[in-house]
């Protein structure tokens, strides 16, 4: 996911009512305790796909609501369009084959190929933790570069999503970062360690005006300590 930080000054005027519309229970700076002890999110994860949700059916329910919701957003006026033809002596056509007109196929798979690239949940993560600070480095994949989280900073930045302002901290014993985008989407990633299988959890979930509803859960396996 191609990241870029937004100028600031561009972002002055949306901040607080982003802020407002999110709608969110604040995050707490700092870092939680489990019995005790801090529960560790850093090292090097990777997916355990069997244990983890299914991504393409996960996805493909999500194409199939879309495609429910545009059938219904243009099903009077193809249903216009029929009694037009019938009125005229023209050949009349069954209604429900309107959604393939009004959502070609090259469409719907090129959504498919964006949303493929934009959601599915990453093989491997790499986290690591600044001391003091309590900042969070995240990088995933192939990717060179960590993204880097300070509890209780928000940053604007663009990116496969759009347009948003980032937030991030700790709620309960996860590490949240939520992204609230100004055509109203909302994306949270919730980052925590199971105290009885030392797995981590990454509870992914999407708010989108376009692509609907998704929840997703991927556990993880530690690599290294």
């Amino acid at each position: 996911m191609h990241v870029f930080i937004a100028n600031a000054a561009r972002w002055a005027a949306l901040t607080a009512a982003l802020v407002a519309a999110s709608g969110c229970t604040s995050l707490s700076t700092s870092h939680p305790v489990h019995q005790g002890q801090a529960l560790v999110i850093t090292g090097d994860w990777q997916r355990d796909e069997a244990s983890s949700d299914n991504f393409d059916a996960k996805l493909m329910q999500v194409l199939r609501e879309r495609q429910q919701r545009l059938r219904a957003r243009h099903g009077s006026g193809a249903s216009r369009n029929g009694d037009d033809e019938q009125g005229g002596g023209g050949n009349s056509r069954d209604p429900r084959n309107f959604d393939a007109l009004e959502i070609p196929q090259e469409e719907t798979e090129h959504f498919r190929s964006r949303m493929v690239e934009e959601l599915r949940p990453p093989r491997t993560l790499y986290i690591s933790q600044e001391t003091g600070l309590e900042a969070v480095s995240i990088r995933h994949d192939a990717e060179t570069v960590s993204r880097r989280y300070l509890p209780g900073q928000m940053v604007s930045r663009i990116d496969d999503g759009g347009a948003a302002q980032i937030s991030c901290g700790w709620e309960q014993q996860a590490f949240v970062i939520r992204a609230q985008y100004v055509h109203r989407a909302t994306r949270s990633w919730h980052f925590e360690v199971e105290p009885a299988t030392g797995m981590l959890q990454l509870r992914f979930e999407v708010n989108d005006p376009e692509i609907g509803h998704m929840n997703l859960l991927s556990r993880y396996r530690r690599q290294s300590q």
